[in-house]
C-alpha cells in the first residue's frame, strides 16, 4: 500500500513564488553549480556542547533545504564555518546519517541525502494512522495544564500568520510540529513521538521546499488546529470522519508535489 500512495494523489500545477525574494532563492537553488544557500548559523545556546551545535545547526539547514539535497559535506569546511575541531563535525554528521538525512559513500565523503518518495510514503503512513487514534483517545480528557500549552501554540500560530513577516516556512512548521508533539507527550508517548520525528524528515523537507516556493493556505492549517483544540477540549462527535480529516490535514504538502518534483527532479530519488 504504501508504494502507491503517491502514485494515486491527484497533483495540480505548481502556484506561483510567494514573493521577490523567493524567486532569488528558487533561481539559486536550480543553479546545478551551487549546493545550498548561505549556511544559517544560530547563536549557541547554554551548555551546549560541541556537538550537539554542530548537529542542530546542520539539522535545520538541511530541514529547511539551506543545504540541498545530493550536496558534498565537507568537515574541513564546516568546522571552519562552525569554529570547532573535526570531530564533534563527524559526530553530527553520523547522528544525522541515523536519521537518513545524510549519506556517507565510500572514497568520497558525505553528501546530504536526497528526498526518498519511499521514505515520504511510509512517513506519512505511520502519522496518518497512528494520529486519529490518539486524538480519539485524547479527546475530552486533557487537564487545564495541556489545554493551556495548546492554546499558547495556537496562539503564536496566530502572532506568526498576522506578523507581516516571511515566517510561514521555519517557524510555522516548528510550531506545527511542536502542536502535533503534544498529541504524542500526552499520550505518555515521548519516544514514539522522536521516532516518528525521524522518520518523517523526508517528509517535513518537503514541507520546508513547498512553504519556501507555494502558496500555501497558513490559514487552512491553523484553522484545522483549532478543530483539533476543540475536539481535544470537549470531545470528539461521533460523525466525524477522523481518518479523512488527518488525511486532509497531514497530506496538505501532496498540492503542490508533482511541480516540486518537476521544477527539482534533482532532489529527488
Amino acid at each position: 500500500m504504501l508504494c502507491i500512495i503517491i502514485n494515486t494523489i491527484k497533483f495540480v500545477p505548481l502556484l506561483p513564488v510567494r514573493q521577490a525574494g523567493m524567486i532569488v532563492r528558487e533561481k539559486f537553488m536550480k543553479d546545478d553549480k551551487t549546493c545550498g544557500l548561505p549556511l544559517l548559523i544560530d547563536p549557541r545556546q547554554p551548555d551546549e556542547n560541541n556537538r550537539a551545535y554542530a548537529y542542530r545547526i546542520l539539522r535545520k539547514n538541511i530541514m529547511t533545504i539551506q543545504l540541498q539535497p545530493g550536496c558534498q559535506l565537507s568537515e574541513a569546511d564546516l568546522s571552519e564555518r562552525l569554529v570547532m575541531s573535526r570531530t564533534p563535525i563527524h559526530e553530527a554528521l553520523m547522528m544525522l546519517k541515523s536519521e537518513w538525512l545524510v549519506e556517507v559513500l565510500p572514497q568520497r565523503g558525505s553528501i546530504v541525502s536526497k528526498i526518498s518518495i519511499q521514505y515520504i510514503n511510509e512517513g506519512y503512513a505511520m502519522r496518518q494512522i497512528l494520529e486519529p487514534a490518539l486524538l480519539r483517545n485524547l479527546s475530552g480528557h486533557l487537564t487545564r495544564e495541556q489545554l493551556a500549552e495548546l492554546h499558547d501554540l495556537l496562539e503564536k500560530q496566530d502572532a506568526a500568520a498576522v506578523s507581516g513577516q516571511d515566517v510561514p516556512g521555519d517557524y510555522f512548521i516548528a510550531l506545527d510540529n511542536e502542536f502535533h508533539k503534544r498529541l504524542y507527550t500526552f499520550s505518555g508517548y515521548d519516544r514514539i513521538w522522536q521516532a516518528m520525528h525521524n522518520v518523517t524528515t523526508h517528509m517535513d523537507r518537503v514541507r520546508y521546499l513547498d512553504s519556501a516556493l507555494c502558496q500555501v493556505d497558513m490559514e487552512a492549517f491553523r484553522e484545522e488546529h483549532k478543530q483539533i483544540y476543540k475536539y481535544l477540549m470537549v470531545g470528539l462527535p461521533r460523525d466525524v470522519d477522523v481518518e479523512a480529516f488527518f488525511d486532509h490535514h497531514l497530506g496538505a504538502y501532496r498540492e503542490n508535489f508533482q511541480g516540486l518534483l518537476e521544477k527539482f527532479p534533482d532532489f529527488f530519488v
